[in-house]
């Protein structure tokens, strides 16, 4: 069973999920099914026991505790379980928005021809609409779709009264301007991963539509607008400096997660201005990190990414804000999803340490790290590797480099680091070898370092010959 669609889909449940799906599947409207109850029952139990779901054999006993175990039963069982979860999800997403649940009943009203329910219904919806605090672009599809039940229903009826038909375009033109130009920032911020042609049919005439019709005053199109215009126009700064305005004044209009979208979209572009060489970028990147952080908007569904976790401390560790960093990192510990949080916070505060340096408390903290991920293993040797040379460790460091050596022979499909490591190896070990109180070794040296073209370490391994 463990690996069963049902299983995965089974993990990925909260407690809260689990609590309401056990409601669900007692309801005889959903389900009237006894065997799928105790299947359920009995796999939530398991799990809570254990911390695993049980065997297929030893399910099927619970839910049909007289008969011999049939497999082609069992999997049936589990298929229509399956498919109960998946009701039971998309009964959460549709009624997850009050708003949402209102624009249908008006719909479910308007078609049943209940004229006073419906007037009653349409403007408490347009009470909530207007009391509401988001105006993002899903906020202007709402609306939309609030208007175009009161112009359905008005029509229906042959009704002279108000139809609200400029209200109905406004917001329609307003969510689609804003959605084209946030699906086109995102486009954007792929583009540079992935080299795909995108071809953006609508761009031109939206951007020509929000410049003629100062469209960019609405928040919803003006972030997006702005963000478009920096990240595909890098060397004219106004932009990006009207966009962290909006962001400034208008945070609070969007849901959490499309405000951090918005807010990576701004560091994405101090990124790109990072990689074209202008390093004041780093600040504002910083900056902006900080400001996510402060509104408590850089977490997903609680948890702190750790690409974020990370990205910061290397930001901070440019500026050497030492003492802000040292905070950060045990503050947000306790936001790193625990499944990794100790590894994660180890290898963070081993970058710390190594950064100030440190050497003493990152060689502790290095080696208590298990990492199965790939990339932080070449990240700790290489640090490990740096201690015990600037220490004049030489019997470990050169254990270290055979093993580092061995390791990356092991791994598959690490891309370019697989020759930037090899190389930094290759290259200490002929640094190790050298006689560098002969001016023209150390020249041969720094030669061969400049002209090696992946490389990790260049610097520091100039820096040893000067």
């Amino acid at each position: 069973m463990k690996n069963s669609r049902l299983a995965l889909l089974f993990n990925r449940l909260n407690r809260t999920e689990l609590r309401d799906l056990d409601k669900f599947l007692r309801s005889p409207y959903f389900n009237q099914r006894e065997d799928v109850v105790l299947l359920y029952q009995y796999m939530v139990e398991n799990k809570t026991l254990t911390g695993q779901l049980p065997d297929k054999r030893r399910a099927f006993g619970k839910a049909y505790p007289q008969q011999a175990y049939q497999d082609s039963k069992m999997r049936y069982l589990m298929s229509y379980l399956l498919e109960l979860i998946r009701e039971f999800l998309t009964q959460q997403e549709l009624t997850a928005e009050p708003l949402n649940k209102k624009i249908h009943l008006c719909r479910a009203l308007r078609r049943r021809g209940l004229d006073q329910p419906f007037e009653k219904t349409w403007k408490q919806t347009q009470q909530l609409l207007q009391q509401h605090p988001l105006r993002h672009p899903h906020s202007h599809y709402l609306h939309y779709l609030h208007y175009l039940e009161r112009f359905k229903y008005n029509s229906r009826q042959r009704r002279v009264g108000e139809m609200h038909l400029q209200e109905l375009t406004d917001e329609l033109t307003i969510f689609y301007i804003a959605d084209i130009l946030r699906q086109s920032c995102i486009i954007l911020s792929h583009q540079a991963m992935d080299q795909r042609d995108y071809r953006l049919k609508m761009l031109k005439p939206v951007l020509q539509t929000v410049e003629e019709e100062n469209f960019d005053q609405v928040p919803a199109i003006g972030i997006y607008y702005h963000s478009y215009r920096a990240l595909s126009e890098l060397d004219n700064r106004h932009h990006f400096d009207i966009l962290k305005q909006l962001i400034e004044t208008h945070w609070e209009q969007f849901p959490p997660s499309e405000i951090r979208d918005i807010y990576l979209l701004a560091i994405n572009y101090c990124i790109k201005r990072l990689n074209a060489g202008t390093h004041s970028y780093i600040r504002e990147a910083f900056e902006l990190y900080r400001s996510g952080l402060g509104k408590g908007i850089m977490l997903e569904e609680g948890w702190l990414s750790y690409f974020t976790y990370k990205n910061v401390l290397k930001l901070g560790l440019e500026l050497k804000e030492f003492e802000w960093i040292e905070g950060y990192l045990d503050e947000y510990k306790k936001y790193l999803h625990p499944r990794d949080r100790e590894n994660y916070y180890r290898y963070n505060m081993a970058v710390y340490y190594f950064s100030k340096p440190d050497y003493d408390q990152a060689m502790q903290l290095l080696q208590k790290i298990e990492f199965e991920d790939v990339l932080h293993q070449l990240d700790a040797r290489r640090m490990l590797l740096r201690i015990y040379y600037e220490r004049g460790a030489f019997d470990a460091l050169d254990s270290l480099l055979d093993s580092f050596y061995a390791y990356i022979h092991r791994q598959r499909d690490i891309g370019y680091h697989k020759d930037n490591f090899l190389n930094l190896i290759r290259l200490l070990r002929k640094l190790l070898r050298s006689e560098l109180s002969d001016l023209t070794v150390r020249a041969d040296l720094r030669q061969l370092i400049e002209k090696t073209p992946a490389l990790a370490e260049r610097a520091w391994l100039l820096d040893q010959l000067h």
